[in-house]
């Protein structure tokens, strides 16, 4: 699903759009640069997007810069919503330009349709439903010492429970957390499926993966228009086609010792490495990065993988291989049909 938005699209309006703004002043008083705060804009569901005027001649203002979660503005929740990044975008459009009291010029509704929205975030996600709450933190917990994400190395587990790898990449990062315990966090308004324990189960089963794509990112995937996401193969994989390749190479160590047989058939050095990874120790700390990487190749012939440090607790974990095997949640059938799942209008051509 689509779970985050960050775009600039055509919208003309006389005014400029703002919450005020940012100066900066000199020693004399002369102001240097200014910038416009974003205005938030509050939907049906409480739920909220930010906009700000983001280029301006005299007059008319011409476009308008947007952020936000369209799966909370359209439904009221995230736990699920839909691939169609064109069709959600488009209908955000029309819905901040309502909300704004703007009337929509032929020429930028002309433009939303054709894709020529330029794109700076986005986040798609997916969930995979493991036994229990329990079983989702048991995972994470482990997986903070023992996985390990190409090009990404070890994660970084953030306020107890959200494993993120590359958090503060400028091109793309992963996050991993529990849905069930994110629903009733503070701030994160999902106050509408709180009150349905058949939701609420739903996500106490959920541990959900999140790719954040950047700027950067986008443009060197020639995915900064939306025109670009229409070209998927279908609206539907656009998260398996970005989300899942991202996970095949997420690797958690589940073989955590070596046969007696191939420990005395390693050279010395290589033996007395592999007997410490075993104890838990961290041999990037211990070792020089070529030594390390030397090391690590040789080992994985042999099944293990000493960029993952092994977890001192191993008791009740979840292989990650039974996580990438699972099939992605789907959006439950008692949803279909209903206001807990938006679907936007398919765009025709």
């Amino acid at each position: 699903m689509i779970d985050w938005l960050t775009m600039e699209i055509p919208l003309r309006h006389s005014e400029q759009i703002g919450d005020g703004h940012v100066l900066s002043l000199g020693q004399s008083g002369d102001v240097e640069w200014q910038s416009v705060k974003r205005l938030a804009v509050v939907g049906s569901h409480d739920s909220r997007v930010h906009v700000r005027t983001s280029r301006y001649s005299k007059e008319p203002c011409t476009h308008l810069y947007v952020e936000g979660n369209p799966a909370k503005w359209f439904q009221g929740h995230n736990l699920w919503g839909s691939d169609d990044l064109h069709g959600l975008a488009v209908e955000l459009c029309y819905s901040i330009a309502d909300r704004l009291g703007l009337d929509v010029h032929p020429d930028d509704a002309s433009a939303w349709l054709a894709g020529a929205i330029r794109l700076t975030r986005v986040d798609v996600t997916a969930s995979f439903h493991l036994g229990s709450l329990g079983q989702v933190l048991a995972f994470l917990r482990t997986a903070e010492q023992s996985a390990h994400l190409s090009h990404r190395g070890r994660g970084q587990l953030v306020k107890g429970s959200t494993l993120y790898f590359g958090k503060s990449s400028r091109r793309w990062s992963l996050k991993l957390y529990s849905k069930g315990q994110e629903i009733k966090a503070k701030g994160h308004e999902q106050s509408k499926v709180l009150r349905l324990p058949s939701a609420v189960k739903w996500a106490e089963r959920a541990l959900r993966v999140e790719l954040t794509i950047r700027g950067m990112e986008l443009r060197r995937r020639c995915l900064s228009w939306v025109s670009a996401w229409s070209k998927m193969e279908g609206h539907e994989g656009v998260t398996s086609s970005l989300l899942l390749p991202v996970l095949e190479g997420l690797s958690m160590t589940t073989k955590n010792t070596l046969s007696a047989e191939v420990l005395d058939s390693l050279r010395p050095a290589l033996r007395v490495a592999a007997q410490a990874w075993e104890g838990g120790a961290d041999l990037r700390a211990s070792l020089s990065r070529p030594t390390f990487y030397r090391y690590r190749k040789e080992l994985l012939a042999h099944g293990i993988d000493i960029a993952a440090v092994m977890p001192k607790e191993v008791s009740n974990v979840v292989p990650l291989h039974r996580v990438l095997e699972a099939k992605v949640a789907d959006v439950p059938d008692w949803a279909c049909g209903t206001d807990l799942y938006y679907e936007p209008r398919r765009l025709v051509g």
